[in-house]
C-alpha cells in the first residue's frame, strides 16, 4: 500500500507491504486467518529495504482480518435431523464467506463488502432449508458487535473479510 504506514493511510515516504502465506501450504495454522511468522516478516522487510530508495520507510505485516458472523433461526425440510443439517449449514456459510480457505481457486481479496441480503438468499436457496427468520449479520470486532448490519465493509485497506469460525444457528420452534 503506497504512502501508508501502520498508523496512517496517508504517510508520504512510507510503503506498507501486507503479505498472506501461500494457502497451498497446508501447514498454515488458522486457515481462516493465515499469517506468516515474525521471522519471515523480518526477512521480507530486510529484502524490501535492500531494493528501495533510502528515503522510503518499509513495513511488512500480516493482514487485518475482519470476521463476519451470522445469527439466525432456521427450519429445515420435514424429517431432516436438525443437528446434522445445522453443521452442514454452518460449513456452507464458512465456505461461501472464505472460499479460498478450502482450496478453491478464488484468491484472497483485500477490502470488499458483504451484504446481509446476499447471505440470506444463499441460505434460503439451500435444498435442505425450509425457511429462515431473525437473520442478523454481525461484525464481532466492530465497535457495536451485536448490531445487525445490512452490509459489512472492510474497515481498512489492509483488511480481509472472513467468516467467523462459528455462526449462531438456532432451530425455529415447532408450532
Amino acid at each position: 500500500i503506497p504512502h501508508a504506514s501502520e498508523t496512517s493511510w496517508q504517510a508520504a515516504g512510507h510503503v506498507l507491504l501486507v503479505v498472506v502465506p501461500d494457502l497451498r501450504n497446508r501447514n498454515v495454522g488458522d486457515r481462516l486467518e493465515p499469517r506468516v511468522g515474525v521471522e519471515t516478516l523480518d526477512r521480507m522487510t530486510a529484502f524490501a529495504r535492500q531494493h528501495c530508495g533510502m528515503q522510503v520507510q518499509v513495513k511488512v505485516k500480516n493482514p487485518a482480518y475482519q470476521r463476519i458472523k451470522l445469527d439466525f433461526k432456521v427450519r429445515f425440510q420435514r424429517g431432516l435431523p436438525f443437528d446434522f443439517y445445522r453443521r452442514e449449514l454452518a460449513d456452507a456459510l464458512v465456505r461461501v464467506l472464505s472460499p479460498w480457505a478450502y482450496g478453491a481457486a478464488q484468491a484472497i481479496e483485500f477490502g470488499g463488502q458483504v451484504f446481509r441480503s446476499v447471505l440470506l438468499h444463499f441460505v434460503e436457496k439451500l435444498p435442505y432449508v425450509d425457511f429462515v427468520t431473525d437473520f442478523k449479520l454481525l461484525c464481532p470486532a466492530s465497535s457495536m458487535p451485536h448490531e445487525d448490519l445490512a452490509v459489512v465493509r472492510a474497515e481498512t485497506p489492509d483488511a480481509i473479510l472472513v467468516s467467523d469460525a462459528s455462526h449462531v444457528i438456532d432451530e425455529f420452534p415447532n408450532a
